[in-house]
């Protein structure tokens, strides 16, 4: 009898360290951050940033510290890129907590942003000028594009190859470059603005230039040499 009632009693403090053990456990865990709210409030953050692309980006977030134990947070967590002008490739999130005692802590990830480019449709040769027939739109990570890139509503009309280029190449301000609407020696138009008034003639370019640019002229019939703005394609405007 002695026995049973020692292991009944036995039985019932190992019960109740059970209890006290567990609700022990539970205080503790709500007085944690939970590593798996941050997970998925960083999840959020960056499936929901305006990046502008057509396609949903890919992301691959780094470990937390199983050991971490930071206090659990009143309220929802703030989550912003660590650098604002860093937000595709191998980046961080900055995690914390918006609370005057709060915690902060930074968090690595790697994030693929993907986007229509510009690309070549054939082969170009260095100065061939950019049209709709030489250039097509392929799906890129552009988080690895790191000379940049023309997207659909880009103007590439005044470009050309700054070199040969191979059919399929991402198309950047690296390998093209503004096209000469004037060249040295050629025949142009001159427009005059006169008081209101447009007088045209022609001359002949002392240099080449690109749209916008400042070029000297000799004009045929007087023989000055003029300087005026370079308007459109073997056209040089000058005001009076």
């Amino acid at each position: 009898m002695n026995s049973r009632i020692y292991t009944k009693s036995v039985l019932q403090l190992a019960i109740s360290a059970a209890c006290i053990l567990a609700a022990s456990l539970q205080v503790q865990a709500a007085e944690i951050q939970s590593l798996a709210s941050i997970r998925m409030q960083t999840e959020s953050f960056i499936v929901n940033y305006p990046y502008q692309s057509p396609y949903p980006p890919r992301f691959q977030i780094g470990k937390l510290d199983s050991r971490l134990r930071l206090k659990a947070c009143p309220e929802a967590l703030n989550v912003k890129f660590a650098r604002p002008d860093l937000i595709a490739g191998n980046t961080a999130v900055r995690v914390n907590c918006p609370i005057k005692s709060g915690w902060k802590i930074h968090l690595p990830v790697r994030i693929d942003v993907f986007e229509d480019v510009l690309v070549t449709a054939k082969p170009l040769l260095k100065g061939q000028k950019i049209d709709a027939s030489s250039v097509t739109f392929k799906k890129q990570n552009i988080a690895r594009l790191k000379n940049g890139y023309y997207v659909k509503n880009s103007n590439f009309s005044q470009l050309q190859a700054r070199r040969n280029l191979s059919q399929g190449t991402v198309l950047t301000p690296k390998n093209l470059s503004p096209r000469l609407m004037v060249r040295s020696g050629q025949q142009v138009t001159l427009v005059l603005d006169y008081n209101g008034l447009q007088i045209k003639s022609t001359g002949t370019a002392m240099q080449s230039a690109t749209l916008g640019q400042v070029v000297q002229v000799r004009n045929t019939q007087s023989m000055r040499v003029v300087e005026g703005i370079v308007s459109g394609e073997a056209m040089v405007r000058v005001s009076i």
